[in-house]
This record gives C-alpha cells, sequence and structure tokens, in this order.
C-alpha cells in the first residue's frame, strides 16, 4: 500500500497536512517526493493548502491576533526567532504598540537554541491547524485556497479517474479525427475532379464553336 492510499478515506487528507506540516524540511521533502510519484494531483493540493509559519505571520492582523490569543504564547514568541530579520519587522508593525513592546521585550530576554525555536513553529503550526479544522479561524476568510471541503479525498480521486478516462479515449478519438479529416479531403478531391471535366466539356465546345465561326468569316472573305 502507497502512502496516498493510507489517507484515502474521511478526513485522511487533512490528517497527512497534519503529518506534512509538523515534519521537519528535510523529511518533508522526501514525504512530497513519495507523495508526488504516487499521485501528483495529492502533491499538489498539499502544497496548496498546507500552512507555515511564514504563511501563518503573513496574514492579517486581526487573524494573527485571534491565532496568538489561542495558541501558546511563548511557543509563538519562539517561532518569532525562526524569521528573517525583514520579515519579523513587518509582523511586529501589523500589531498594536502594547502587544508590539510585549514581544519586542520577550524576543530581548529569551535565547532559545535552534532545536527550541524548531519545536515551537511546529507547535504554533500544529495549534493554527486545529483552529481551522475546528472552525474557530476560517480558512475561506484567510485564503480560499486552505479550504479543505469535505470528503475532499473522494473529490480528488474522482477528478483522477475523469482525467484518466479522458487519456483512454485520447487515442482512439485521434484517429477518428483523422479518419475524418482523410475523408473530407476526398470528398473534395472528387468535387474538383467533377469541376474540372466540366470545365474541360465547356473548354471543347467553345473551341468548336469557335471553328465554326472562322469557318464563316472564310466563307463571307470568299463571297467578297
Amino acid at each position: 500500500m502507497g502512502m496516498v492510499d493510507r489517507y484515502k478515506k474521511p478526513g485522511g487528507f487533512v490528517q497527512l497536512v497534519q503529518v506534512i506540516e509538523t515534519c521537519n524540511a528535510k523529511k518533508r521533502e522526501q514525504f512530497m517526493n513519495i507523495i508526488a510519484e504516487e499521485n501528483p494531483e495529492w502533491a499538489e493540493a498539499l502544497t496548496q493548502k498546507s500552512i507555515s509559519f511564514d504563511k501563518i505571520v503573513s496574514w492579517s492582523p486581526e487573524v494573527i491576533l485571534e491565532i496568538m490569543a489561542s495558541v501558546n504564547q511563548l511557543a509563538f514568541s519562539v517561532a518569532l526567532k525562526s524569521l528573517a530579520p525583514e520579515h519579523l519587522e513587518t509582523f511586529i508593525q501589523k500589531l498594536s504598540p502594547q502587544d508590539r513592546r510585549k514581544i519586542e521585550m520577550t524576543l530581548q530576554e529569551m535565547n532559545p537554541t535552534p532545536n527550541e525555536i524548531g519545536a515551537s513553529v511546529m507547535k504554533v503550526i500544529s495549534e493554527t491547524r486545529g483552529l481551522l479544522v475546528q472552525g474557530s479561524i476560517k480558512a475561506e476568510k484567510i485564503d480560499p485556497q486552505l479550504v479543505i471541503p469535505d470528503e475532499f479525498e473522494a473529490k480528488l480521486g474522482k477528478s483522477a479517474r475523469l482525467e484518466a478516462a479522458a487519456l483512454s479515449f485520447e487515442g482512439p478519438s485521434t484517429v477518428v479525427s483523422t479518419a475524418a479529416n482523410g475523408a473530407v479531403a476526398t470528398a473534395e478531391i472528387e468535387k474538383l475532379q467533377k469541376r474540372l471535366i466540366l470545365l474541360s466539356k465547356e473548354v471543347q465546345i467553345l473551341k468548336n464553336e469557335n471553328q465554326v465561326m472562322k469557318d464563316k468569316l472564310e466563307k463571307i472573305k470568299k463571297i467578297a
């Protein structure tokens, strides 16, 4: 059984999303490569609907404040250490002056290890995904691409089956199309041949009439 097959059940896509989101970068890449080989459609959907800490801090201030009020405060502050300075500054500018001071003071006081930062990032992502699953924050208001409809697994499978069906008919349809084009070409040639015969007859008639006129002209000349 392939990796994707294990999750082709109601709610399986969300479970796989959560697995992908909470992996370290190396393992995530390995998983995504496996999934892409097994089922490119699932791989594309996972890429589109997965969240990251960078995505979270790029959302609107209202959504960010709601997340900060719901997730572990310390973990969120530590996770901010994963951001590049310019991204951190952009995020801080979204906050109210009071929240900004709190975050800046917390960041100055702490000196987490890379492992602690990584673990905090995963915790914030996991808890944010939980808020999305519960409906506490609405994916459609953040980014419509993040929405995971009910029975999404079946819809992905249906899409793949329709594509396969379309591909299976590609060969025969091409043959039919080619045959049809050939039939049209043959009919056109026959029409042209018939037209050519008619034109040849008309030319011959004109030649005969021309000869008759010449003969009459010669007779008139002799009489004159």
